[in-house]
């Protein structure tokens, strides 16, 4: 995999505002694709399209819960 395809951890974290830790704790849940490479304890890095991908899906389905509720008449 070519490196330009690629997004780091802390990449990711400073675009979405949280912690590094916040990411990783998406992955251990599932809410997250794995890594495709560790180069080091703090250098983790995830294709940059399966990111999109993971947080398109959680951006769809935030709104689908927050769409307001029909009131039976």
């Amino acid at each position: 995999m070519a490196i330009q395809n690629t997004i780091s951890r802390l990449e990711v974290a400073r675009l979405l505002g949280v912690q590094p830790q916040t990411i990783a704790r998406w992955e251990r849940r599932g809410l997250f694709p794995a890594p495709v490479q560790r180069l080091s304890e703090r250098v983790i890095l995830y294709d940059r399209a399966e990111v999109e991908d993971a947080l398109n899906a959680r951006a769809a389905k935030n709104r689908a819960t927050s769409l307001p509720v029909e009131v039976q008449a």
